[in-house]
């Protein structure tokens, strides 16, 4: 155009690798504002909560704006990650506790039975808090109950004073599927056998809760050998208590713990708030053939437990 200059061909070129570059930082800078920073704080550094942390860094490996830190209480956490983290996944009760009552951060709770949580929220009622407990959810425990014993039988259900009464969905749940609740209180570690003796003769299963009192090595060895002198079948919540005598059992393995928090942090949204807790969605299921035969009791196969259930891992 008359009276103006054409712009230089290399200033062009200068001006629009400067927007270019000034684009890819923008960017930069804005997914790193969009990370979403999250601490994994162990109880104890090894087992089960080791597991579980290995498999939710693999469950969650490559998610858009997720970091993912671990630490344990034993050897130490890093206080200032643990300090600036938008998300804490506290695994086990005394991780949790800890996590709420000296950091104050938006805190996920897993591998913590539903007693555990209770007593968790009752001391933080204000606290950023939610969970996936290890209590499977009720209707799914009685639906393999019910595809194993006939209408109408009484299912014995065993609880510490410590963890409180049994959640009252488990007698909805058994009344939905034919059979009916009997609990029994018990002390503490010591009163399980007496506990037992008043119980099984009334009762013709016995279900076993994630209670961390009598999840203890000795209680649970008085469980098994005073259930099967009644030969009672035990419904309980683990595979090593299957292994160990149980008749069958609903659980869930650290890959599908991890699973689960996976997909939680994935719905985040916004601000952690409180919320309520959840209950498993992937488990599995386990059954002991060999117990099965020396009660005389006919179970369906695994395919049809599982469809009965609504799905769970092969």
């Amino acid at each position: 155009m008359p009276g103006r200059s054409a712009a230089p061909a290399g200033f062009v070129g200068a001006l629009v690798r400067r927007l270019a570059m000034l684009v890819l930082l923008g960017l930069s800078l804005s997914a790193a504002a969009n990370t979403v920073q999250v601490m994994v704080v162990l109880s104890q550094p090894a087992g089960a909560q080791q597991a579980v942390a290995e498999a939710l860094q693999r469950a969650m490996a490559g998610a858009d704006r997720k970091s993912v830190k671990v630490g344990n209480l034993d050897d130490g956490v890093d206080e200032g990650t643990l300090a600036r983290a938008d998300l804490v996944i506290a695994v086990g009760a005394r991780a949790a506790s800890m996590v709420v009552e000296r950091f104050q951060r938006p805190t996920l709770a897993v591998m913590i039975s539903r007693g555990q949580w209770e007593s968790l929220r009752e001391r933080h009622p204000r606290a950023a808090l939610s969970a996936i407990l290890l209590d499977q959810p009720a209707e799914r425990q009685m639906r393999l109950i019910g595809a194993v014993l006939p209408r109408g039988g009484r299912i014995g259900v065993l609880y510490s004073t410590q963890s409180g009464e049994p959640d009252p969905e488990l007698a909805r749940a058994a009344d939905a599927a034919g059979l009916k609740l009997v609990t029994e209180a018990v002390a503490d570690a010591g009163a399980v056998i007496g506990s037992l003796e008043r119980l099984l003769p009334n009762v013709d299963a016995l279900l076993v809760l994630p209670d961390p009192v009598l999840s203890a090595s000795s209680p649970a060895r008085s469980i098994l050998l005073t259930s099967y002198r009644f030969r009672r079948p035990i419904f309980a919540f683990s595979r090593a208590y299957v292994e160990a005598g149980a008749l069958a059992a609903v659980f869930s393995t650290p890959d599908d713990v991890a699973a689960d928090v996976a997909d939680w942090v994935r719905r985040l949204t916004g601000p952690v708030g409180r919320q309520a807790p959840r209950r498993a969605s992937s488990y599995q299921l386990a059954v002991n053939r060999q117990v099965a035969r020396s009660l005389n009791i006919g179970v369906p196969a695994d395919e049809q437990l599982r469809a009965l259930l609504g799905g769970g891992a092969p």
